[in-house]
């Protein structure tokens, strides 16, 4: 071939790349390689945070009720007063509309990725351009904005709520709205799949081979993820989750998360998002199904732990920030026991606003996840709530540009001892600089560190709701450890430890 004829082919691969994306082409978003609990973007470590407008949780199908496209641009705008290669935006979405997602109000059309015909039913084997186009549009909006995005190819809500499900929430809506309901679409019909539904073991889920391989609905779910694995192989910074808080199974899960695997080989990352039994990180209908099982198998490339780690199971900010914290460790400390570490990442946090807030994405970075993120707007002043979160994300974001987070990791242990009723997660590389999140601090108590070598340490006193400094002194040493003397009565502080 000529010299010529080479650099026009060339040229036209970069041409269709850079129309695809707006941009020079880039490496997928993967786990860092020199530290897997982190993720990298362009062989950068990176961390992810994000905000939220309205719920917003899916965009794709419901165009124009959320201004996704302005809250897409107030997050980037966000990510460009970090200013930093190491924080990325994040964002999760559900491609097809669950039916049940009332938080954005009420919506005249849905746009599902499914034909909807004349007679109001789908087409499950014929897919709307309409819908592709949407979601190709927002893709690249994000990808442009350096904003990682979690979709979330199956969601449980929809399937396990409706006639003998968790509850009925009524026509149109939950598995009543589904487009596989065999009363919402042209496909089959009641012979094939019951209209009703159940709390765990719904038959949606149990249509696998293997299971019952009830291969006329099978078909069109791997139609479906065939189609949008089609679309996601042309965006970088798409990750996938098989569930949004899954009540399946296991299997269910392991099934999906092989054939992602297989049909994209490895290329993407795929986790899940276990919902929890609410009492000790077990899966609510099947207990193997949990964030620690998923942790400790090599099938998942990252794992989503909200759940496992929320207000849902953790009442409090406190008890989030110190008990959520504990049970990351255990994640963490099983991952590098089997060798199957990973990115742990938080996709959103339901304690959003200024009560607790701030101390629990704090708590999620301290404790060596991959990404914090609030979830939807709460209260009766929902404006007000999104302007904290975008404050509160870019304080924390910031913060987080300057610490070499890749090079560090929780060591809780570091802590010799706390006054009594103070709490306190360490983020450290304990030979240079420490970081440690102290919670209801009380004025001239000490705290005792194991800190290496006989020496004294800088420590910089930060209120993070205020992102001011408020106290700088030294540590002592005696009785082989250094000792911290508390500056100030606060319910959360943050110090950072320098040689």
């Amino acid at each position: 071939m000529k010299t010529s004829t080479l650099f026009a082919f060339f040229l036209l691969i970069f041409l269709q790349a850079y129309r695809t994306f707006g941009q020079v082409p880039m490496e997928r978003v993967k786990a860092y390689q020199e530290n897997p609990h982190y993720l990298s973007w362009n062989e950068k470590p990176v961390f992810l945070i994000g905000a939220t407008g309205y719920h917003s949780w899916t965009p794709i199908s419901r165009p124009g009720t959320s201004e996704i496209e302005l809250q897409l641009q107030r997050l980037a705008d966000l990510i460009d007063k970090v200013d930093s290669e190491h924080v990325m935006g994040f964002v999760r979405w559900l491609p097809y509309d669950p039916m049940n997602h009332l938080h954005d109000g009420h919506v005249e059309e849905v746009l599902q990725p499914w034909i909807k015909l004349q007679n109001g039913k789908y087409d499950l084997g014929r897919f709307e351009p309409e819908w592709e186009q949407r979601l190709r549009k927002l893709l690249t909006q994000t990808l442009n904005a350096r904003i990682i995005v979690c979709l979330e190819i199956w969601d449980d809500w929809s399937v396990t709520r409706g006639p003998g499900g968790a509850y009925d929430p009524g026509a149109n809506y939950g598995w009543n709205g589904h487009p596989f309901n065999p009363n919402n679409n042209v496909n089959y019909d009641e012979k094939v799949l019951p209209y009703t539904t159940s709390v765990c073991d719904p038959p949606f889920y149990n249509v696998l081979p293997g299971k019952e391989h009830n291969d006329k609905v099978f078909q069109f779910q791997t139609l479906y993820v065939d189609h949008l694995l089609r679309i996601v192989k042309d965006y970088p910074h798409v990750m996938l989750n098989i569930n949004n808080e899954s009540r399946a199974d296991l299997a269910w899960s392991r099934y999906w998360a092989a054939y992602v695997q297989e049909k994209t080989g490895g290329e993407i990352l795929v986790g899940d998002m276990p919902s929890t039994n609410r009492k000790d990180g077990g899966g609510e209908c099947d207990e193997e199904f949990n964030p620690m099982t998923l942790s400790t198998d090599g099938l998942y490339g990252m794992v989503d732990i909200a759940q496992g780690v929320s207000a849902h199971e953790f009442k409090t900010p406190r008890e989030q920030a110190l008990e959520g914290g504990k049970r990351i460790k255990s994640y963490r400390d099983a991952m590098d026991k089997s060798g199957t570490i990973k990115p742990l990442l938080v996709s959103k946090d339901y304690t959003r606003d200024e009560n607790g807030g701030d101390m629990v994405i704090w708590s999620r970075f301290i404790n060596g996840t991959a990404s914090s993120r609030f979830h939807r707007p709460s209260g009766e002043h929902p404006s007000s709530v999104i302007d904290y979160q975008h404050a509160a994300m870019l304080r924390l974001g910031k913060f987080v540009a300057n610490v070499p987070f890749w090079e560090m990791s929780p060591q809780k242990d570091l802590i010799h001892a706390l006054p009594s009723g103070t709490g306190a997660n360490a983020l450290a590389d304990p030979t240079e600089k420490v970081i440690i999140q102290l919670i209801d601090g009380k004025i001239g108590e000490e705290i005792a560190i194991n800190l290496t070598g006989e020496t004294s340490w800088k420590a910089t006193w930060f209120d993070p709701t205020a992102e001011e400094v408020v106290y700088q002194n030294q540590t002592s040493f005696r009785h082989h450890k250094n000792y911290l003397e508390i500056p100030v009565g606060h319910e959360h502080l943050i110090i950072i430890l320098e040689r």
